[in-house]
């Protein structure tokens, strides 16, 4: 009995930590909102809003005044601020900040910065591979050695032009740095709808308290949802990924034919990108196997060790997120552009719920989610 009691003021002092957290967030990001609301209603040419990259999922009609939306967002700002410590019944107002924040003010630009940052990882992770996948220390210098003097000669017989990856790296930090503050407000944007969507959830399962939990809750059921979950999203993950893989062949894949004419940067390009989904598919797996639990042999110093639960959670939550948000906008761009091949390439109204169901049974599991009984 006092073990019980002893579990359950954790569980209060936990859950009371994320609802303060969710709180304080929503408060802050609404406060934000103000000065960006400001920003575009005072430089109605050159604010965020108004960038060339900007495609929202609809547009007011031109007889509306430009000033309307900008107005409109300062007010959800203070309104925000008001209702940041609202009460469970008012969850369906903080649901409706995350819908519309998350899904129909933003755009696609967060989900292909955040693609590229993944594609910029795989050179890091093939270069790193065999110094990780060596035994001892003998064997991981010897391997960190031979992948050095790989790069060196790749270098000097040209099949790398690092002058070339050099021009190429000068040219994305230009085109990134003028989109900064468009890209900025857009990240802001889907950050929003994650923060309001986790204030909805804190305020729904305050709403159950007295309530017994649901039996799939538990850890024994959470194993075999979250299973299929895990393999959901792994699936999820394949279409763009094995598309991708065609371009190491001439066979046609989903953006044509792959011939001598297709420049070699736009191939490595979709590649690396295509590697990138792969790979967070796979990591999708670690959910529900054990290597999400330890970490494998291959990793040095921690091998066999505890993996740290949020070093899980954080990022599979916020790319089931970014994932479930993007869904709309995806939609709607490859409406726009009459590609509906991206759909079934990009599944994410798929994807993103079934990671957040994978991530939401690793969490039980680990202990760091504890529904209970009252």
């Amino acid at each position: 009995m006092t073990q019980q009691l002893t579990g359950d003021r954790a569980h209060d002092a936990r859950r009371g930590r994320v609802g303060r957290f969710a709180v304080i967030a929503a408060f802050l990001w609404s406060l934000t909102a103000i000065p960006i609301g400001l920003w575009q209603l005072l430089d109605s040419e050159g604010g965020p809003f108004t960038h060339y990259l900007y495609e929202p999922l609809f547009t007011l009609p031109d007889r509306v005044p430009a000033a309307v939306a900008p107005a409109s967002l300062i007010g959800a700002g203070v309104l925000g601020m008001l209702i940041a410590r609202a009460r469970p019944r008012l969850w369906p107002l903080t649901a409706l900040y995350a819908v519309v924040f998350g899904m129909l003010m933003s755009t696609t630009t967060p989900m292909s910065l955040a693609g590229y940052l993944c594609a910029f990882l795989i050179p890091a992770v093939i270069v790193a591979g065999p110094t990780l996948l060596a035994r001892g220390r003998t064997g991981r210098a010897v391997a960190a050695g031979a992948t050095a003097a790989l790069l060196i000669g790749l270098g000097v017989i040209g099949v790398i032009d690092y002058g070339a990856v050099g021009e190429f790296l000068a040219t994305l930090g230009s085109a990134l740095a003028e989109m900064r503050g468009y890209a900025t407000v857009q990240i802001w944007m889907v950050l929003g709808g994650g923060i309001w969507a986790a204030l909805t959830l804190h305020l729904l399962l305050l709403g159950r308290d007295g309530e017994p939990t649901p039996k799939w809750l538990t850890r024994e059921s959470a194993a075999k949802w979250g299973r299929v979950a895990s393999w959901t999203a792994f699936a999820c993950a394949l279409p763009y990924g094995l598309v991708r893989l065609t371009w190491l062949t001439p066979w046609t894949g989903v953006t044509g034919p792959v011939g001598d004419d297709f420049e070699l940067s736009v191939r490595v390009w979709g590649l690396m990108l295509g590697f990138a989904a792969l790979a967070g598919g796979v990591l999708c797996l670690g959910m529900t196997q054990r290597w999400g639990t330890r970490w494998p042999f291959w990793m040095p110093v921690v091998k066999g060790r505890p993996v740290p639960p949020m070093i899980a959670i954080i990022p599979a939550s916020v790319m089931s997120v970014m994932f479930t948000f993007m869904a709309i906008p995806f939609i709607a761009l490859a409406i726009r552009q009459d590609a509906l091949e991206m759909i079934w390439s990009f599944p994410f109204f798929v994807w993103g719920p079934a990671l957040g169901a994978a991530t939401l049974a690793y969490a039980i599991r680990r202990g760091v989610v504890t529904p209970r009984a009252r």
